[in-house]
């Protein structure tokens, strides 16, 4: 009989023919097909603690096999989920339990939960959550108000004196710059202002602290005059910059989206000629009303149609005596009550608007219509399927473009090679480029496209489907060498375990682990009495837990397990046993590396 260490080599040096082994086994082959071909058809925790059949695969898939029987036990780990650190299955000591839970995770995605898939689920849902951040960030449903404030009413400024005479411009302004308007005094503020920059030793280029000096740059009127705001670091690079400091971001459209908005506005704006027919066109309407920076979904349309019927030209108008001035910059671009018929024929309507629309909507400060959305979803579903590898999703911008907003990353900003090594990297290694980055985007980002993982299936991988076979079939490996020795099972089971092993609190709360520690330490089984804390330091003296994410100085501990446990659960003569221990070729006998040839000749392999 072959010992525990020759055994365990036997399979883990091939271990993929072993599971094809296992795999190819009538009974194995059977329950997994049984398994594929219902476990989808699964939509909620009674269904499937209730098919005996599929329960008990999911659960010997996850080493519980013995627990199958406690159906009220494991419906109780499953409806409390494992998003909080408080329910049931996170806080029991075993986390089998809660990685039972996360594959088929009912009470976070409920009749989807058996075929879940990132890529299919997540990314459409967070793409949406991206499109309308506004609505869930205060911050920059704030922010978006006054970049919307500031560019519809910049250019109206064309003097220092305008420009202090708007508290809510120059706050916008010199926030932009890091100057807070709120504590600065005025009369500094207008003596930066009129020191220009030109002269090196003005007023702002005096200072050390460069902000006053950067803020009077783009606000140089003593140099540009009256077109001072006209100029693309007013209008572009100073509400651009307010948003990036903001480290919030906003969907922006594809390119090929604004422009169709754009040709159907100017197409169609002078069609209408009555207040009626625009309230009445949500396409116009929302166009027109997004280019000063008002969202028609959050505003109430009967009071819309208010302050367009009562114009600008009265002081006293609706619009007029509103204190946000947007309303009146709307108005004043739609005058129907001034030109009537005539008023969509206006400058203010068919030029102005459409470069207003477009100029924000470049810079991710409108939101993309409901329309555009359900379009790109619909295209991103349909097509996220076909993709087998990175160099496929590379290769469709569109969808590469969809899957980056989702997770917070802009595409403009990304570089490609960047994401690639991302991609290529995984997120199974805690080193991987994704994982070793503070911002945790690019690793959601990576774990919804795992090819490094998943190979071809990425983006139809779901954790209950073959994962969890795959799972089923390396746990009847394990217990089929179980059978025939104990310790191969144990040394199979921490191979498997391993790499996810990160302190040896977690070891102790696994037997198995456990067992294959003290085994290889040599330790009594009374040891396992001893002080939990006590135990834990002992280990951290003799062992290095990194060393069991090496796959070779694993190799090493393993052979001394294996050897260790031979010792105690003898197969050979002592002497075989103490040569292998210490990794010197016996003088007698037949060496391992024949052993094993012999076998895999006997097994026809």
């Amino acid at each position: 009989m072959l010992s525990t260490y020759a055994s365990y080599q036997l399979i883990a040096r091939d271990l993929p023919a072993a599971l094809e082994r296992v795999e190819k086994n009538p009974i194995v082959d059977r329950d997994t097909d049984y398994y594929l071909e219902n476990i989808t058809k699964v939509k909620s925790i009674e269904e499937f603690v209730n098919n005996d059949r599929l329960f008990r695969y999911a659960m010997k898939a996850h080493g519980l096999e013995d627990m199958t029987y406690a159906k009220a036990f494991m419906i109780k780990a499953l409806k409390e989920g494992i998003t909080s650190q408080d329910s049931f299955a996170n806080k029991l000591t075993d986390k089998r339990y809660a990685e039972f839970v996360a594959t088929y995770n009912f009470a976070r995605y409920g009749e989807n939960a058996t075929s879940y898939n990132r890529a299919q689920m997540d990314v459409p849902s967070n793409f949406r959550t991206q499109v309308s951040l506004s609505a869930v960030e205060p911050g920059f449903a704030f922010l978006g108000n006054e970049v919307g404030y500031y560019l519809s009413n910049i250019e109206n400024v064309t003097s220092i004196d305008d420009l202090m005479g708007d508290t809510r411009l120059l706050t916008f302004a010199m926030a932009a710059f890091g100057l807070d308007a709120t504590t600065e005094p005025p009369a500094t503020v207008r003596q930066m202002l009129e020191g220009g920059v030109t002269d090196p030793n003005s007023p702002a280029n005096s200072l050390a602290d460069k902000r006053y000096a950067n803020f009077v740059t783009a606000f140089n009127f003593v140099e540009h005059g009256a077109a001072t705001t006209s100029r693309d670091e007013v209008l572009v690079d100073l509400p651009k910059k307010a948003v990036s400091d903001t480290g919030l971001q906003l969907v922006r459209p594809r390119a090929d989206y604004i422009e169709s908005e754009a040709e159907y506005f100017k197409e169609n704006i002078s069609k209408i000629k009555t207040v009626a027919a625009f309230m009445a066109n949500d396409r116009l309407l929302t166009f027109a009303m997004a280019a000063h920076g008002l969202d028609i979904s959050v505003e109430n349309r009967e009071e819309i149609r208010h302050f367009i019927e009562s114009g600008v030209r009265d002081p006293m108008s609706l619009a007029n005596q509103h204190p946000d001035k947007r309303y009146a910059s709307f108005v004043a671009a739609f005058d129907f009550e001034q030109y009537g018929n005539l008023a969509t024929s206006q400058d203010s309507a068919l030029v102005d608007a459409p470069e207003l629309w477009t100029a924000k909507t470049k810079l991710g400060l409108i939101m993309p219509s409901d329309a555009y959305v359900k379009a790109e979803t619909d295209y991103y579903l349909a097509n996220v399927v076909k993709l087998d590898s990175i160099d496929d999703l590379m290769a469709d911008k569109r969808l590469l473009e969809y899957a980056l907003w989702s997770y917070g990353l802009d595409p403009e900003k990304e570089s490609p090679a960047t994401i690639r090594k991302m991609l290529e990297g995984g997120v199974t290694d805690p080193n991987s480029p994704a994982n070793k980055l503070t911002d945790k985007r690019y690793a959601g980002f990576v774990a919804a496209f795992n090819f490094a993982q998943y190979g071809e299936d990425a983006t139809r991988h779901a954790s209950a489907l073959q994962p969890a076979a795959d799972k089923f079939i390396r746990q009847t490996l394990e217990q089929n060498a179980g059978e025939d020795n104990e310790g191969v099972r144990l040394a199979l089971y921490f191979e498997r375990k391993a790499s996810t092993i990160t302190d040896f609190y977690q070891v102790l709360a696994d037997p198995a682990l456990a067992a294959v520690v003290r085994t290889a330490l040599s330790l009594p089984d009374s040891f396992s009495s001893a002080d939990i804390d006590r135990q834990v330091k002992f280990f951290e003296e003799k062992l290095n837990i990194e060393d069991f994410s090496d796959p070779e100085k694993l190799g090493k501990f393993l052979q001394r397990f294996t050897s260790m446990y031979e010792l105690k659960n003898p197969t050979q003569s002592p002497q075989a046993m103490v040569s292998v221990l210490f990794s010197q070729p016996a003088e007698y006998g037949v060496s391992t590396d024949l052993l094993l040839t012999m076998q895999r000749l006997r097994l026809g392999g």
